[in-house]
């Protein structure tokens, strides 16, 4: 076969298109795969009404948090007060609510708690009951 006279090579014909096919194929992959979505945590936005229906107890449940996870002997117990902070008490607790709520959200720019750096967060629910307590006064009740 010819082609104004020309022979016509057929395999390389063949090359050629299996060449340009194999672009187009690999640039369909790469741009599929490029829109693919983000696959990381799903980022929980708590809405600020969460805490409007119950009132949260300092004495019943913040308390024992604090108890339980900072005012631990070596952490935030009264002899120990690492940092200067005496979780044992209300009065501390209470004014100091704003760095707390930092440091357990392990916020940029916060010392994470608890301690050392490194351990997990208290669990959300936990994190979120001392939240809604800060919004509804941090109340001594």
């Amino acid at each position: 076969m010819s082609i104004q006279g020309r022979p016509v090579n057929m395999k390389r014909i063949m090359i050629k298109t299996t060449n340009a096919t194999m672009c187009l194929t690999f640039t369909f992959v790469v741009l599929i795969t490029s829109c693919a979505k983000d696959k990381s945590d799903p980022v929980v936005i708590v809405p600020s009404n969460s805490c409007d229906s119950t009132i949260v107890s300092y004495a019943a449940e913040i308390n024992p948090i604090f108890l339980t996870n900072c005012a631990v002997s070596g952490c935030h117990d009264a002899p120990t007060s690492s940092g200067g902070n005496n979780w044992e008490s209300y009065s501390e607790v209470s004014t100091k609510i704003n760095m707390i709520i930092c440091a357990i959200n392990h916020n940029s720019g916060c010392f994470p708690m608890p301690r050392p750096v490194g351990s997990p967060k208290l669990p959300d629910s936990t994190i979120q009951k001392i939240e809604c307590w800060a919004e509804q006064g941090a109340l001594n009740n």
